[in-house]
């Protein structure tokens, strides 16, 4: 867990208190208190403790398949919600304003993907 500490550093923003060391990368928070570190999500208003999701990789490629899984649920949900105001309601502004949601988690995930075809 150290060398994940030491990759979260460098990558992430400082969240430092008097307390306890903290670095926040992309969605993901990493708190080192004495020596004892925590994984969490910030995805939602109570953060998940997700260290016990992590598996022997880097803290970049964990990362990255959080934030992968995290656009799956989001791309899953916003074709529902599409589907069901084509079948219900038919509110073009709305259904132009999901079109373009899931355009934007669409990059979003290929982007992630393209970068690790390109270093694979």
């Amino acid at each position: 867990m150290i060398k994940i500490w030491e990759e979260a550093k460098r990558l992430g923003v400082s969240l430092d208190t008097e307390n306890y060391q903290a670095v926040i990368y992309r969605g993901i928070k990493v708190i080192n208190f004495d020596g004892f570190i925590r994984i969490y999500s910030t995805e939602t208003d109570f953060y998940e403790d997700i260290t016990d999701t992590f598996n022997d990789e880097t803290f970049k490629v964990f990362v990255n398949r959080n934030l992968k899984n995290k656009y799956l649920k989001k791309l899953d949900k916003i074709e529902n919600l599409i589907k069901m105001e084509m079948n219900n309601y038919k509110n073009h502004k709305k259904f132009s304003y999901l079109k373009k949601m899931r355009n934007e988690y669409l990059n979003k995930y290929n982007e992630i993907n393209t970068k690790e075809i390109t270093r694979g």
